[in-house]
């Protein structure tokens, strides 16, 4: 049974995902999980079945798969963002919208005819995106948000050109109501697109950090060994690396020969470097801070530390909390209660209040534009990924959302060490000179210090170098780092020997 897991694009609301949820599992999915904040979709896929059927199955639903099979039936779109479609409606909206202003009076942006002008483009920008997402979540029984939009556009629209075409213009013109709508739901939509990809950025770090490149050692037919750069995707277990000092180590491998020093803080969340010696294990991500060696990668993709953590993540943002499955029940006959609360909105108006059609029409638009989109259906699964973002842009990382949600109740927290803590900005807080220290004499001291240490990666030397930087530094005929005790030099002279 193989594991899918598509980016799907088109999704706008809990129920856009119900109704992908839906389709996968009346085709005998298995573990589907859909996220719209995300736009992830995951599932097993059985032996035998079509993975270009699924993937045009949900094409045909209206939305799109990034990352799917070659070969699919997808179209191409003219606009590729929200942000597109609101610029390119909001170029005829707002001519439509000047006669509002007080004191403002432009006659022929009044004529009915040039108002239809201003809104075609916009309605048809708005039905090719609302009006589609909705009659596909309509034919599959779930209807989702957009059918709310899109039927508050096409009443305000079709009204208006009754008004147009029977000489009755004056009193049934609403061509800006329909562009307003249309227009700045495209607004709201990318506003939420852009809170989302904010909560997004922690995990990007982490899927970056698995992406660098390596140095992968080969032997010809000669034996004679041969070092040449790889991408780490590229790398594939039980093949033989190089890493130096300074680089990433590029997947979970072991130590064949050498010593390294590695900054492994993307994992444990110690800046400390630890030494690490042959047979040792490194975590991929991790970063090389002094030293060289030669490994072979036991783990790739996935399957590697830092894979497993992020696959975590992601299963943490498809994953529902109790109050997201209430908030998906809710969602379901939302709809359609709307639907039928503005119906009887239009009726009570126009008999017992008496208001008249036109009236009593906009009100029942009003009500359907109000309620959209859903606040519980949308704010939950928002407040879960926005949480999710900033937690793990502080290092903390949920395992299931479950957590996320009984967090609140948290009064105590136990941390089993300091070094977990630690920002790795180090500063010297207090120092005290030994009795050799003091005479040489203080500042000869903080120039030999930051003499001697610049040349060390190690972070507390880093510490110690930025701090008393001198500007007549100590010129070394050699400097060299020894592991476990510090730096050792010697000057030019040959006259100052020392560990330090």
């Amino acid at each position: 049974m193989e594991k899918v897991n598509w980016k799907v694009d088109g999704m706008s609301c809990t129920n856009c995902a119900l109704t992908i949820d839906k389709y996968l599992k009346g085709k005998g999915l298995e573990e589907v999980k859909v996220n719209f904040i995300g736009g992830d979709v995951s599932f097993n896929l059985p032996e035998g079945t079509d993975k270009l059927a699924i993937q045009n199955g949900i094409d045909g639903l209206g939305y799109q798969v990034k990352n799917g099979v070659a070969g699919a039936n997808q179209k191409k779109k003219f606009f590729k963002s929200h942000l597109q479609r609101f610029l390119f409606c909001a170029v005829f909206t707002l001519p439509l919208m000047l006669h509002m202003i007080p004191g403002l009076h432009i006659h022929w942006l009044m004529n009915p005819y040039v108002q239809i002008g201003l809104t075609i483009p916009v309605f048809i920008v708005g039905m090719d995106f609302f009006g589609r997402s909705a009659m596909h979540s309509l034919l599959k029984g779930i209807p989702n948000m957009n059918v709310l939009i899109t039927i508050g556009a096409v009443a305000s629209f079709v009204y208006s050109l009754y008004g147009t075409f029977t000489g009755q213009a004056a009193e049934y013109m609403f061509y800006e109501t329909t562009a307003t709508i249309l227009t700045l739901v495209f607004l709201g939509n990318w506003l939420e697109d852009k809170s989302v990809e904010t909560t997004q950025i922690a995990l990007q770090k982490l899927v970056r950090s698995q992406k660098s490149m390596a140095n992968m050692i080969a032997y010809d037919d000669q034996h004679q060994e041969h070092i040449f750069p790889v991408e780490s995707s590229a790398l594939k277990v039980g093949d033989l690396i190089l890493i130096k000092s300074g680089e990433a180590v590029p997947m979970d491998c072991k130590i064949l020969s050498g010593e390294l020093s590695v900054n492994e803080s993307i994992v444990t969340g110690e800046f400390i470097p630890v030494d690490k010696k042959i047979k040792d294990s490194l975590i991929g991500g991790s970063i090389a801070v002094n030293g060289s060696v030669k490994a072979y990668v036991t783990a790739v993709g996935e399957d590697t530390i830092l894979g497993g953590i992020l696959q975590l993540v992601k299963n943490a943002q498809t994953e529902k909390p109790p109050v997201q499955l209430l908030a998906d029940k809710i969602s379901a006959v939302f709809v359609p209660v709307v639907i039928g609360i503005a119906f009887i909105a239009l009726i009570l108006n126009y008999t017992v209040a008496d208001l008249g059609f036109t009236q009593s029409l906009m009100r029942a638009i009003a009500v359907l534009v109000i309620a959209c989109p859903c606040a519980m259906g949308l704010a939950t699964p928002a407040a879960i990924a926005v949480g999710l973002g900033r937690a793990a842009r502080n290092g903390v990382l949920f395992k299931n959302t479950k957590s996320l949600e009984l967090f609140k109740s948290i009064q105590q927290v136990v941390f089993d060490k300091t070094g977990t803590l630690t920002t790795g900005q180090f500063a010297i807080a207090q120092f005290e000179l030994t009795d050799s220290g003091k005479q040489i004499g203080l500042e000869e001291f903080k120039r030999i210090a930051y003499s001697i240490e610049k040349y060390s990666n190690h972070p507390l030397a880093k510490t110690i170098a930025k701090e008393w930087k001198q500007a007549n530094d100590i010129r070394f005929a050699k400097v060299e780092e020894i592991k476990g005790l510090g730096m050792s030099a010697t000057d030019k002279e040959g006259n100052w020997d020392g560990l330090i």
